[in-house]
């Protein structure tokens, strides 16, 4: 669990924008807490803001996908010759190739909470909602949701809000090894679980953790708690896909071989957690009896 301030981040300017990278790609197989240097896919995770009366330079990301959610401020989206206005709860995606600028219009800072990542197959075009808009379906055609208690205000793409309400938890839930998943917390005080350990979560940090380990937010105050949610499901998606295409038809042999791989990675997933939970250790060995009879 690595928890980073954006106030304790480098800080670059450029093109009129003021950018706060909290957390970049690692460098080898570890994470580096110091640097901040732990996402496995997302290149940049970090804090933007455009100050009053100013209109940034037009920039061009050609290689990567820019994802940003508008955390504070009033502001424009210039992009292909249309300008989109911009205010709190205002999420994004821009494809790689496109030339785009903002414009701040208001009193205040306009702010962004923001990723850019590698591209995936569905990054085709700009799509921009807000949290008060119909939220996206899923495959099944039910709206997005979230885990338990969790409210997903979009998403529109993988930077968008969300909250919990006071004297709340998230389903504790774990995923896939190589993810990317970050909460920034934007109001009210929470408590961030992972494994055997938890640690306040306040307003300006961001979190980033281990995916396969058990994890849930908490919030125990009277108060919600608001956050900003981030994620590389794109290329996760991607990369599950791709493997569905390329796999070979399988024989019952090799349906049986996959049948203890997901067994065998489930209860090690269940061991990780420390848990222990009525009826799992009884039930567990006879289970491994059974696909053990399988293969005779």
């Amino acid at each position: 669990m690595i928890m980073r301030h954006w106030m304790d981040s480098p800080i670059f300017t450029y093109g009129r924008l003021r950018e706060w990278r909290i957390f970049t790609r690692r460098q080898g197989d570890s994470p580096n807490a110091e640097t901040g240097a732990v996402c496995f896919e997302i290149n940049t995770y970090g804090r933007a803001v455009v100050i009053p009366g100013v209109t940034t330079e037009p920039a061009t990301y050609a290689d990567e996908v820019l994802c940003m959610c508008v955390a504070g401020g009033q502001g424009v989206l210039r992009l292909k010759g249309e300008d989109h206005p911009l205010r709190p709860g205002h999420s994004f995606a821009i494809p790689p190739g496109m030339q785009h600028r903002f414009r701040n219009t208001g009193e205040a800072e306009l702010e962004f909470i923001f990723s850019r990542r590698p591209p995936s197959s569905t990054d085709k075009s700009f799509a921009i909602s807000h949290w008060t808009e119909d939220r996206p379906k899923d495959q099944w055609g039910t709206p997005y949701q979230g885990h338990w208690h969790h409210i997903y205000r979009g998403p529109s793409c993988e930077v968008h809000i969300a909250d919990l309400p006071p004297h709340k938890f998230s389903h504790p839930h774990n995923h896939t090894p190589v993810l990317d998943e970050i909460w920034y917390v934007q109001r009210g005080k929470g408590w961030h679980w992972m494994g055997q350990e938890y640690r306040p979560h306040y307003p300006g940090h961001a979190l980033w953790l281990d995916p396969s380990e058990l994890h849930s937010l908490m919030n125990p105050t009277e108060e919600g708690v608001e956050y900003i949610y981030a994620a590389s499901w794109a290329l996760v998606a991607d990369r599950a896909r791709a493997l569905k295409e390329t796999s070979i038809p399988r024989t019952a042999v090799g349906q049986l071989e996959e049948l203890e791989n997901d067994f065998a990675a489930l209860v090690a997933a269940y061991r990780k957690t420390s848990l222990s939970i009525f009826g799992i250790e009884q039930q567990l060995p006879r289970i491994e009896k059974l696909i053990a009879a399988l293969r005779k």
